[in-house]
């Protein structure tokens, strides 16, 4: 796992979180705002949850934004369900975003045996 601050930030779980909220909040990054407060709608949320759980392959139940509506609480409650496989998979998730398309299929293939 990445070397992260107290807050979460500098590792690959709470960069891909950010990305998501970012992506579905209309001012952007939430950080330290709560998610509603900031702008986000319950079907905001909605599609911040389904962003995530494409990204990482982990469930992400809509009520998990509003039991943690800011960034860090949310990053934290995630890492707590799914522990360690979500931060492999976030930094899964950035290296692919970064590789050409074959290096991604091979890094791909190498995680499916």
């Amino acid at each position: 796992m990445s070397t992260q601050d107290p807050a979460g930030r500098g590792d690959a779980l709470h960069e891909v979180v950010a990305a998501a909220w970012s992506a579905v909040l209309p001012g952007g990054p939430a950080e330290p705002a709560d998610f509603f407060a900031a702008g986000g709608t319950s079907l905001d949320a909605a599609r911040m949850a389904a962003q995530l759980r494409v990204a990482l392959g982990v469930r992400v139940p809509l009520s998990a934004v509003f039991e943690h509506p800011v960034l860090g609480e949310f990053v934290a409650a995630l890492r707590a369900a799914h522990g360690p496989d979500a931060d492999a998979a976030a930094e899964t998730y950035l290296r692919l975003l970064t590789c050409s398309d074959d290096e991604a299929e091979a890094m791909l293939g190498a995680h499916r045996d």
